[in-house]
């Protein structure tokens, strides 16, 4: 019996670190598939702030995660960066609306 136990534990052990690690390393292939389409992504700072990637991205990032939401897709599709330029990826700058006032003499 208890070694029934003890093998039910190890699977379940098993099973979740497999589970988590999947998540790990789920982006990847991302940078596999830059680089396959000719962009210079030497790692993944190419879209993120960090080495490690993560939840932390670059005006790149940024943009891709945004074209996911308007393209209502499941997951981001790297071919999207096509179309991506430096001014594509610039957040507008709120104009200043007030008024300046005029020089003195």
């Amino acid at each position: 019996m208890r070694i029934k136990l003890l093998a039910i534990l190890i699977l379940v052990i098993v099973s979740i670190i497999f589970i988590n690690s999947n998540k790990t390393y789920a982006y990847p292939p991302f940078l596999k598939q830059t680089k396959d389409l000719g962009f210079e992504a030497k790692d993944c700072t190419y879209c993120h702030d960090k080495g490690s990637g993560g939840k932390s991205w670059n005006k790149r990032g940024l943009w891709l995660k945004d074209q996911k939401k308007e393209r209502k897709a499941a997951q981001v599709d790297v071919r999207w960066l096509k179309s991506y330029s430096e001014e594509t990826g610039k957040k507008e700058e709120p104009k200043d609306t007030a008024k300046e006032a005029p020089p003195s003499n």
